[in-house]
Order: structure tokens, then sequence, then C-alpha cells
């Protein structure tokens, strides 16, 4: 019971802190929600760039005309831009699953902002 007493009064700062900076927090946390999307898009951005410079390797490989070094590239980019593929689709997912958590709080503050 008194471990408990103790951190009353340090709740009780933290609490008015979050109450302090509620819009700010808002805010700043919408805003790093539209980085996961961004990130998100620019990732299936790349590997669409990724894999059509890929599919010319790979052309060049079947055509013949290719050197060690070109197998090696087409390997890795083959490789990378799958997992640029997995990644972006797991940001967007991650963007998804944040608006969705913190939706309630955005329109909060937006209908706060209006009035």
């Amino acid at each position: 019971m008194t471990d408990e007493n103790e951190e009353l009064p340090q709740l009780k700062e933290l609490y008015d802190e979050l109450w302090n900076d509620a819009r700010g927090l808002i805010k700043d946390m919408n805003k790093s929600i539209y980085v996961y999307l961004f990130a998100g898009f620019l990732s299936l951005v790349f590997s669409v760039i990724m894999i059509g410079s890929g599919i010319a390797n790979w052309n060049k490989i079947f055509s013949g005309n290719t050197n060690t070094l070109t197998y090696l590239y087409v390997t890795a980019e083959t490789f990378g831009s799958v997992v640029y593929v997995a990644f972006g689709i797991a940001l967007l997912y991650w963007y998804r699953k944040l608006k969705g958590r913190y939706s309630k709080l955005i329109k909060m503050e937006q209908s706060l902002r209006i009035k």
C-alpha cells in the first residue's frame, strides 16, 4: 500500500504534463503516423524500380552477354526487391493499424481545433 501511495504524486505529475501538452502530442502523433504511410508508398515505388532493373538484368543474363558481377547484382536485386515489397506492405499495415487505434483521439483534437 505504501508503494502505491509513493507512486501517486509521480503519476499525478505525469498526467498533468500529458493534460497540458495533449494537443501538441496528438498533432505530433498524427504526423508520425503519416510517416508510415509515406515510407510504405516510397518503399513500394522503389521496389517497382528495382523490379524493372532486375528484369532488364535478367534479360542480359538470358541473352548471354554477362559476367560474374551481373549474376551477383541480379541475385541481390531480386532479393532486395522482394524485401522492399514486404517492408512496404508492413509499413502500410502499421499505418492502418495505428490510424485505427488513434482515430478517436485525432477526431477529438480536430473538433477542439474547430471550436
